[in-house]
């Protein structure tokens, strides 16, 4: 399914959002919530909000409405990656 999103996307510029919850960690007061959580890929962007177009594409980690940079970056060495770049305004 991406491959054929992607060669229908063409040159634009396009966002694919999956909303979800992550899990609560008490211990660090970290608390999921339903609203903001999730993860967004942005296709030939480098924006949360859609913006310029970019020769690349980049995933997002959506956590709370404050931008938690710290829970952000935990969640991402889950998956073996890092957390690139500022906070930005997300969804």
């Amino acid at each position: 399914m991406e491959e054929r999103f992607v060669a229908a996307l063409g040159q634009g510029v396009a966002a694919i959002d999956w909303h979800g919850l992550w899990p609560d960690e008490p211990e660090a007061d970290q608390y999921g919530v339903a609203q903001y959580d999730g993860v967004q890929v942005v296709f030939h962007g480098d924006k949360a909000q859609l913006g310029r177009w970019t020769e690349h594409h980049t995933v997002f980690v959506h956590v709370t409405n404050w931008g938690d940079l710290p829970r952000a970056q935990k969640l991402a060495t889950h998956i073996g990656s890092e957390v690139l770049g500022e906070k930005q305004l997300g969804w």
